[in-house]
């Protein structure tokens, strides 16, 4: 059997500086590919923030208006008691 003889390249730092540049590019690649996930990711927190404050506003508005058009405990019971002397009154409340 014969022995491969190979010989031993002397690596300049041109040939060194090549391959590191080409180990950056494929990095470079690799965060060109993480970036645009990013940003569709971004876009989808965009549209989901959108969407979430429109309904915290929409319900806001629901509050606001419940509490401008409902009556007060103490109003309920003012009526009751008037409700109730009516009943009295008319004979409906026993």
């Amino acid at each position: 059997m014969k022995k491969k003889t190979q010989k031993k390249k002397n690596m300049t730092i041109d040939g060194l500086a090549v391959i590191v540049a080409k180990g950056f590019d494929a990095v470079d690649k690799r965060f060109d590919a993480v970036d645009k996930r990013f940003d569709a990711v971004d876009k989808r927190f965009d549209s989901l923030e959108e969407r979430l404050t429109n309904k915290i506003n929409g319900l806001d508005q629901r509050i606001d208006d419940l509490a401008l058009n409902r009556a007060t405990r103490d109003e309920l019971r003012i009526i009751q008691l008037r409700v109730d002397r009516l009943e009295k009154k008319t004979g409906l409340k026993r």
